[in-house]
């Protein structure tokens, strides 16, 4: 029991790094501390974030086809900015699809709502109460930024979406989810909200505190301990360590704190921005496309989200 499959999809609108420092006023060089990429990926015109995350979801169906009246639930996850007010993503993606018989809600916890809901679904398949579950997880980050503000820690939000189906089958699991742990310190719930400007939401700082980067590695590591703990495992049996790709700096900490080499991760910096809850899995997708993953591999996940939540998800390729 498990994940069964996923896939990925990504806009076909890029934004360079040139553009952003015309509208900023930051230099090439400062920027290129954030955005190494050069260019990142971002909704074009036309797109919507649970546009994406339907592909998403059609070509993971079409590639793992399954009884869509036993698809039993639909999360939507993400940082609760849908495009829409007062509208359910979940309940239209599952209408698209053609899925009528599953509970459809969405799951706000920011970049850290993708694993949370992989582990709510995880639980329900595992409990019987429903075959299969799809998670859509999705996001219009770069839609949010105003480069103006000078928010430079932002400035690498980029949108990308993607599905993961989790099935009760042993047989067909191809990660098994074996342990989460979260934890949310509300000390920075006020570090960053939204404003409307102009009839659109884009995001504020508050008043910034200290500490928040010790906070980030605090919470990874002693996560990291616990999920390990719980499973019966340790550090060392890790084969990688996957981590929300917001600050290059802070997950290069995170690995040398448990003493891990970078090559038991992956940095994917140059090739994108951060993609909120899709950068594990497009992690993932990475090491399998370079077969660096193997059968019985344990994968750890590190994610994080406003508000400010951390977790850890343990995985096992089967």
């Amino acid at each position: 029991m498990g994940i069964a499959d996923y896939a990925l999809a990504m806009p076909s609108g890029k934004r360079s790094v040139d553009e952003v420092a015309r509208e900023s006023g930051y230099g090439l060089d400062k920027l290129g501390q954030v955005l190494p990429s050069g260019k990142f990926s971002v909704l074009a015109e036309g797109e919507t974030a649970w546009g994406l995350g339907r592909d998403a979801a059609a070509r993971l169906l079409a590639r793992s086809p399954v009884p869509l009246d036993e698809i039993g639930l639909v999360l939507y996850a993400g940082s609760s900015e849908w495009g829409t007010p007062f509208w359910s993503p979940a309940a239209k993606i599952a209408g698209e699809l053609g899925i009528t018989q599953a509970h459809c809600y969405e799951v706000s916890n920011f970049c850290n709502a993708g694993m949370v809901a992989v582990k709510l679904a995880d639980d329900q398949v595992r409990a019987g109460t429903h075959p299969y579950a799809l998670v859509i997880i999705a996001d219009r980050l770069s839609e949010l930024v105003e480069y103006g503000t000078g928010y430079l820690e932002l400035f690498n939000f980029a949108d990308g979406a993607a599905a993961v189906l989790l099935t009760a089958d042993a047989a067909a699991t191809r990660y098994e989810v074996l342990g989460g742990a979260h934890h949310t310190d509300p000390r920075w719930v006020d570090s960053y909200y939204g404003v409307i400007k102009d009839g659109r939401i884009k995001v504020e700082r508050g008043g910034k505190q200290d500490g928040l980067g010790d906070a980030f590695l605090d919470n990874f590591t002693t996560l990291t301990h616990r999920v390990l703990a719980g499973i019966g495992a340790g550090v060392a049996e890790v084969a990688h360590f996957l981590v929300t790709h917001g600050n290059q700096d802070t997950h290069r900490s995170y690995l040398a704190a448990l003493g891990v080499d970078a090559s038991r991760s992956v940095f994917q910096y140059e090739r994108d921005g951060h993609l909120g809850g899709v950068d594990p899995l497009q992690a993932l997708e990475e090491l399998e496309r370079e077969d660096r993953i193997d059968a019985g591999d344990l994968v750890i996940v590190a994610t994080a989200g406003s508000g400010f939540t951390w977790g850890v998800t343990a995985l096992r390729r089967t």
